[in-house]
């Protein structure tokens, strides 16, 4: 077991009212969360334990305790949060983006800041007794989520794809998955042009018109749909026709200064997918950063984003993403993959804002709360169920 106490001595903390002004601009909606007068909890000290409770992928833990004795959570996405804990000496762990911009400006290590801030937000809402989508503001108590079907090649064949989507929903009881299979790059694992759309009309056929359906081109070196604005129209058209939900990355997204351009003329299609730029060494994808996703709608260049609380930077850069986009309709928000953290964050918004939830297992959710389509609400204090 790690354990690393945290100097005390420390300035003293600055007013609700004081730090909401200080941020100006970069305040984005999330003082109610924040305590009232001058409550504060700052960090005392860290430690990697092991909970013979969770399951072996969720230990050991990060465990953080607060000057208050209030103690917070985060999966293991980092061997320490030293540099962290320098960084925030005599911080306020509540006040979430003073505390999450405070450690940006000291250059903490990305997988070390989204460590503590997640940790944070679970201490916060455990403090209270509450969920994190309690503390937040609960919008709704279950998500439709969605899977995943994955095909590769070599020896791709669109029908036999399409039946393995077909079985998957049977066995499952979801009613949407993402599609991953290559796009058409020109590499090894590409699929040639007229096989994309031989394969997105064998799915809809076999999976019935009733399923939501998506398509996330996918190996690494076919990740994007295409290289063809042309083609790239096509596709839309096509899925529009099929009643498909949404594409990432129906063209690869770097360099911007070239791309921006061409996803902007597919949104001006008026095409009814929601579009999401993704493709291979981009950071336009699973952890997209606040400023890139910023400049790609304000751009006109997408209509949905993705990020991931562990991927990026935590919880309050998801939660800036998600405000934003709340502010910004018709921007939807897509966050990746099966965490805890998405979870809560998937009941504090409303399906304009966040539509659905990309969770075909559990990870660190109870298999319990995936009922049949539905990811349902999780009913304990902070983030994790720590029993």
């Amino acid at each position: 077991m790690t354990v690393c106490k945290t100097n005390m001595s420390a300035p003293p903390s600055i007013s609700r009212k004081t730090f909401l002004q200080t941020l100006g601009a970069a305040a984005i909606g999330l003082g109610p969360v924040l305590p009232a007068g001058e409550e504060v909890a700052r960090l005392k000290s860290w430690e990697l334990i092991e909970l013979p409770s969770l399951p072996k992928k969720l230990t050991p833990i990060l465990k953080i305790t607060a000057s208050n004795g209030a103690v917070g959570y985060s999966k293991r996405i980092t061997k320490d949060i030293a540099a962290a804990a320098e960084a925030v000496v005599g911080a306020n762990l509540l006040d979430h983006e003073k505390l999450h911009d405070l450690m940006m400006a000291n250059g903490v290590p990305r997988d070390q800041l989204a460590a503590l801030d997640i940790a944070a937000w679970d201490l916060h809402a455990r403090m209270l007794k509450k969920p994190l989508h309690a503390l937040l503001g609960t919008k709704r108590t279950k998500i439709l989520r969605y899977g995943d079907v994955r095909g590769t090649q070599p020896n791709f064949s669109p029908q036999k794809y399409a039946d393995n989507v077909a079985r998957y929903f049977e066995r499952t009881g979801l009613k949407a998955t993402k599609l991953h299979f290559p796009g058409n790059l020109g590499t090894e694992q590409s699929l040639p042009f007229p096989m994309i759309l031989e394969t997105l009309r064998a799915v809809r056929a076999a999976a019935g018109k009733d399923k939501i359906l998506a398509w996330d081109p996918y190996p690494g070196s076919a990740e994007s749909a295409t290289t063809s604005v042309d083609e790239a129209k096509q596709i839309l058209t096509l899925m529009d026709d099929l009643g498909y939900a949404w594409i990432e990355g129906p063209l690869p997204p770097n360099p911007y200064e070239t791309q921006i351009p061409k996803y902007a003329e597919l949104v001006k299609t008026g095409t009814k997918q929601r579009i999401q730029a993704e493709g291979p060494g981009s950071a336009m994808g699973d952890g997209t950063p606040f400023a890139d996703m910023k400049r790609w709608f304000e751009a006109g260049a997408i209509t949905q984003c993705s990020t991931d609380a562990y991927i990026s930077t935590g919880v309050t850069h998801c939660l800036r993403m998600l405000e934003y986009a709340k502010a910004h309709p018709p921007l939807a928000i897509n966050l990746h993959w099966a965490w805890a953290p998405h979870a809560h964050l998937a009941m504090a918004y409303d399906e304009k804002v966040f539509p659905i939830a990309e969770f075909p297992m559990g990870e660190d959710i109870p298999k319990e709360f995936m009922s049949g389509p539905w990811l349902l609400a999780p009913d304990w204090p902070g983030i994790y169920r720590i029993e």
